[in-house]
């Protein structure tokens, strides 16, 4: 939400050039979280899950009221990539700003399935996963580890707000419309397994479209919440998640 307001102030209202825009508002973000990180997470490294969401959702709520101040409620678009063109393969049209974000996906995904599964800083983000006891003992800095994790995924949601920006509507609420349809694509995929993030991405995707299709294009935001539902009750580990021992 943060990157695609961001990258509205400055590219179209502003007219800074677009990849400065860009690497501008993620930057911000960045700076940003690490002074929450700071401030506020630091402190529930070690807190009961449930505080961390708790306080979690209480920022998002926080946030959402800043930028209604800053911004106001009016619905806003990013500027795309490579404008509001789109191509056509055989019967399928596909925008050109659709083409990026999933060429984008696709490079993302490859580059970070091998960072977490075949480097050493993979093997770290592993190790604190599983225990942060256990990582402390042989000498990962689990605060440092946090932080570092707060900053990248923040700055990779702030490159996905300034992608679907033009998509989707700019508001207060986008992230958490966004964040519905990726717990529910991971739910489908399963949890702990990045080539089933994945998946249930690309599944969801056509799950909804061929909802609103065939069925109602008022139930096309639902589809989401249903395939949670049923999921966890007919499968809960998903397509290829583990199931915990």
């Amino acid at each position: 939400m943060l990157g695609a307001y961001l990258m509205f102030t400055l590219a179209s209202m502003y007219n800074m050039n677009y990849g400065l825009s860009v690497f501008a508002a993620i930057a911000v973000v960045c700076i940003i979280t690490a002074i929450l990180f700071k401030l506020v997470f630091e402190k529930l490294i070690e807190a009961p899950h449930l505080g961390q969401v708790l306080v979690t959702v209480a920022l998002i709520s926080v946030l959402q009221g800043l930028v209604r101040i800053l911004w106001g409620s009016e619905i806003r678009f990013t500027p795309p990539l490579f404008g509001t063109g789109s191509i056509t393969v055989g019967n399928v049209v596909v925008a050109n700003q659709e083409l990026v974000i999933l060429i984008g996906v696709i490079v993302f995904t490859s580059v970070f399935s091998w960072i977490f599964l075949k480097t050493n800083a993979g093997k770290v983000m592993r190790a604190a996963s599983e225990s942060l006891r256990g990582a402390s003992l042989i000498g990962i800095n689990i605060t440092h580890f946090h932080r570092n994790m707060w900053i990248i995924g923040a700055g990779i949601a702030a490159l996905a707000g300034i992608f679907v920006g033009p998509l989707i509507s700019v508001m207060p609420e986008m992230g958490s419309v966004i964040l519905i349809k990726a717990f529910a694509a991971m739910t489908l995929g399963g949890f702990g397994s990045i080539p089933g993030a994945f998946v249930g991405g690309i599944l969801m995707g056509v799950i909804e479209n061929l909802t609103a299709f065939y069925i109602s294009s008022a139930l096309r935001e639902i589809s989401a919440f249903t395939v949670i539902i049923v999921i966890l009750l007919a499968k809960p580990t998903g397509i290829m998640g583990v199931k915990l021992k």
